[in-house]
This record gives structure tokens, sequence and C-alpha cells, in this order.
């Protein structure tokens, strides 16, 4: 068997997809509409069927040819749509437009591992709780912590959205082809409605773009990435108010601290 042309490995454990299907579901509220993205030839898709007793469940699908096949498979299910789109590209709002939230599990294409985290970030008030298998190390880096070498903007800003929290190792026996690689299923959500009213208070899309600047060059300060964008005159009160020593590099700050010198500046 060969790699799907759009850089799939297909799931064919079936005991790892009951185990990510059970625990996904088991937080999937009754009548919670259900997007799978990636289906490829439908392993995962078979339990959502068969387990969600009923919930309205989306696909979405690159490849033609899979998607073809999976149409053919579910055109009797009547809460079953399978749509042949690049997700990077889907807006969730037209997708779902008679939901305000939605619930997400993937096999995530590892070639997409980055934009696919940007896209979920991106569209994150829709999304209530999901479910995703990543490559080990990408999953370790997205749930780094502060003062590692692995910290970074798009690591803080997922945590600030939502809770991380690992599940279960794949191992590159239960894919074909068979990557070179492990898995790491993880499931996400819980935290952005759990929040404080004036902690929710911030501009997403505008505090992912100040992260990445903080993190623009790590050999350089947070004051040196910060200062050519913004008044180094009033990011240095900043610093002095929230006490924030203005030598320290952007890995060895926590997310409240980069909440401070946001809204303040």
């Amino acid at each position: 068997m060969t790699v799907a042309r759009f850089g799939q490995n297909f799931l064919v454990n079936k005991n790892i997809a009951e185990k990510m299907v059970r625990h996904f579901l088991s937080g999937v509220e009754p009548g919670g509409p259900i997007l799978e993205v990636g289906p490829g030839k439908g392993v995962l898709t078979d339990l959502l069927v068969k387990y969600s007793q009923g919930r309205p469940i989306k696909t979405v699908e690159l490849d033609p040819v899979l998607f073809n096949a999976l149409r053919e498979l579910y055109k009797e299910h009547e809460n079953v749509e399978i749509i042949n789109k690049n997700i990077l590209e889907v807006d969730l709002a037209a997708l779902f437009p008679d939901e305000k939230r939605i619930y997400l599990i993937s096999n995530v294409p590892y070639y997409i591992s980055g934009e696919f985290i940007d896209w979920v970030v991106s569209r994150f008030e829709y999304i209530k709780k999901g479910m995703l298998m990543m490559q080990k190390e990408f999953v370790a880096r997205l749930a780094a912590r502060p003062d590692t070498k692995d910290y970074s903007a798009q690591s803080v800003v997922f945590n600030y959205l939502f809770r991380l929290e690992k599940v279960l190792e794949v191992s590159p026996g239960s894919f074909s082809p068979r990557p070179k690689v492990r898995s790491t299923v993880f499931s996400f959500g819980g935290r952005w409605e759990s929040m404080p009213l004036e902690r929710r208070r911030v501009d997403v899309p505008g505090f992912y773009l100040f992260l990445r600047k903080c993190f623009e060059n790590r050999r350089k300060t947070l004051m040196n990435n910060l200062e050519r964008q913004y008044n180094t005159e009033e990011l240095w009160k900043l610093f002095e108010i929230y006490g924030i020593n203005p030598k320290i590099r952007a890995e060895q700050l926590n997310v409240e601290d980069f909440l401070s010198i946001y809204r303040g500046k």
C-alpha cells in the first residue's frame, strides 16, 4: 500500500481507533455536532457512526479518490456528510451555520501540523473540545512550558486557549504506510470558556501576532525583539511596572507576563 497523494499515513490499528473514538465521544454532549478532518479510509469514521447515537457528523477530506469512496460508503447515513475540501480553507461558521460550538477529531497529516494548529487557534471560539493524533515530537513542542527550548508563540497561545491532555502514544506499526516516528493522541478544550470574563478580554489574533514578534529571534532579548515594533520608552515603563527584567528572553516568560505586556503596550 502506498502513501496517499496528500501525505496521509492511514491508521489501521482498530484497537487504537476504538480507544480514540470512545475517549473522544465521552466528552461530546448529546446531539453535539462532530467534525472529522482527514478521514482517509474511514477507520475513525466507522466508529464515530457506530457510537455517535445519531449525532451529526461532517468529515472533510482533500483527496478526491478517498472522498468519492467515503461518499459512496456513507450515502445511506443521513447524519453523515462527506466534504471534499482543504480543511485549511474551511470556515467553520459556514460549515456549521446552525451551531455555535463543534467537536473536532482528526488523525492529522504530519505535513500540515503547524498550519492545522494555527487553523484551530484562529477558530477557537467554534471548537468546544477536540482530539488529535499528531507526531509525538510536535505534540511535545505544542505542550512546552517556559524555560524549555520547545516553548514558542504557538505553544503559548494554544495553552492559553485550551487545556491539553495527552491520551496515548501510538507506534509506527499502527499505520500504513508505516511512518518513521511515533505519534501522540491528545485531547484539548475546556480552558477558554472557564476563564473569568476579564481574562478573556483579549484580541486573540493580535495577541498571537504579538507573541510571534516576541519569539522572532530567540537569541535576542525580549526587549530587542519588541523595540523594532513598539516605542522603546513605553516598553521600559511596562517592564518596570510588571517587574520584568529587560534582559529576559521570551522563552523565560509565562502567559500572564505576555498578556500584561500586550495589554499595556
